[in-house]
């Protein structure tokens, strides 16, 4: 039996995965970046869309990845406009010349980005292996990794696990680490749709009766849909007329005519946290540590925050050659997340609990509190940092400086 090894393992492939990769590959580590599947972005699947906020674009800058994107893979946001479909009267704008930035965010597809990561990464000395985390067994100075049953002829040594595989993480399992679950009762339905009246670079935040109805531009005339729904089964079941009607009808027309529609994708919309982040010789990030409501766009710009962190605290580390994968050295660096990730969680889970009731008077309430947004410039500067991934203090990938 033939066992490899490694100072760190990150058993998951995704951007978070592959963008820790990334961070860490310039350090005096020797990496492994762990997954199941074939390591061929374009060929893969899931494209689903995601926003990149200001400072995660700088983040992504400073790795190497966001330069290999085209520039048709990213349509930036200039404008965000969050309107109260029930309330009929609240209207807030977030402008990005207002907060001295070229663009708010930036709309791009996984496919796309995950690519970029992965060309970067060719110029690195990561190791990347295919291969299914089965478990892992923990002793006082490295963990050993088995794999899935095919692949018992190998092991995986290492001084640090780093769990970066999801919200259904097999390392968080293997850890014996619970969840707390929170359901919404609700599914994402997920759409590209062509409009007759684009607004170039302006992305919308809808909220009515049934939930928040999200569309991102992603070139031309065509926006990506994120519609709540408790009836999300019904919703896909929907021929592409029926699906257009019944989305025109609630999301309005803030674009014009919905003219042609992408098959749809279904998801169940959840908030959940480990109950723990770190055990000994691992530390979960990204989705394996928390999932977000989509509602404001931050779950992978939070999991790229935790890349940025725990980078930098193992490059101080390596400086000071301490024990990187000790207990209480993962604390610390649990510790110093805490507070962005509880903040993050509050503000997604907050919008959807308010923006969602339908009695008549809490929805003029929040007209009148959107209205207030819009007219207070320190607030709505305030929120403006928050959503751009800017709030002091900034790790140094977010500041465009590798750790």
């Amino acid at each position: 039996m033939s066992t490899h090894r490694h100072d760190v393992v990150i058993c998951g492939g995704g951007l978070v995965g592959a963008s820790l990769a990334l961070a860490l590959a310039h350090l005096p580590l020797d990496v492994c970046l762990l997954d199941p599947a074939p390591f061929a972005p374009p060929a893969r699947a899931d494209d689903r869309t995601f926003t990149i906020a200001q400072g995660s674009k700088r983040a992504l800058n400073a790795l190497g990845a966001w330069p290999r994107l085209s520039g048709g893979d990213f349509q930036p946001i200039t404008e965000i406009e969050v309107s109260d479909r029930v309330g009929r009267i609240g209207l807030t704008h977030i402008l990005a010349y207002e907060q001295g930035v070229d663009a708010l965010g930036f709309v791009t597809g996984n496919t796309a980005l995950l690519a970029a990561l992965y060309e970067a990464l060719d110029a690195t000395t990561v190791t990347r292996r295919a291969g299914r985390f089965d478990g892992f067994i923990q002793d006082a100075d490295a963990g050993v990794i088995t794999l899935a049953c095919g692949q018992d002829g190998e092991r995986i040594a290492c001084r640090l696990l780093v769990g970066a595989d999801g919200t259904h993480s097999a390392v968080r399992a293997a850890c014996g680490i619970g969840v707390d679950c929170h359901d919404y009762g609700r599914e994402a339905i997920v759409s590209n749709c062509r409009v007759s009246r684009p607004r170039p670079f302006t992305a919308f935040e809808r909220f009515t009766d049934n939930g928040p109805v999200a569309a991102l531009p992603i070139g031309d005339d065509r926006y990506t849909f994120v519609i709540s729904r408790a009836d999300g089964e019904q919703w896909q079941a929907l021929d592409e007329q029926g699906f257009l009607e019944r989305l025109a009808d609630t999301f309005g027309d803030r674009l014009g005519r919905l003219l042609a529609a992408s098959p749809r994708l279904r998801f169940p919309l959840i908030r959940q946290h480990a109950r723990e982040w770190v055990a000994p010789r691992v530390v979960l990030i990204g989705n394996a540590a928390h999932t977000l409501h989509p509602v404001a766009g931050q779950g992978f710009n939070l999991g790229l925050r935790d890349v940025a962190v725990l980078a930098e605290r193992l490059s101080e580390a390596c400086r000071a050659q301490t024990d990187y994968g000790d207990r209480a050295w993962l604390a610390d660096y649990a510790r110093a997340r805490r507070a962005d990730v509880a903040y993050t969680t509050r503000f997604t889970d907050g919008l959807v609990r308010l923006f969602t009731p339908r009695l008549p008077a809490l929805a003029a309430a929040r007209g009148v509190a959107l209205n207030l947004v819009d007219a207070l410039p320190g607030l709505k500067r305030a929120l403006a940092v928050r959503t751009m991934g800017l709030k002091a203090p900034l790790p140094k990938l977010f500041r465009g400086i590798k750790p």
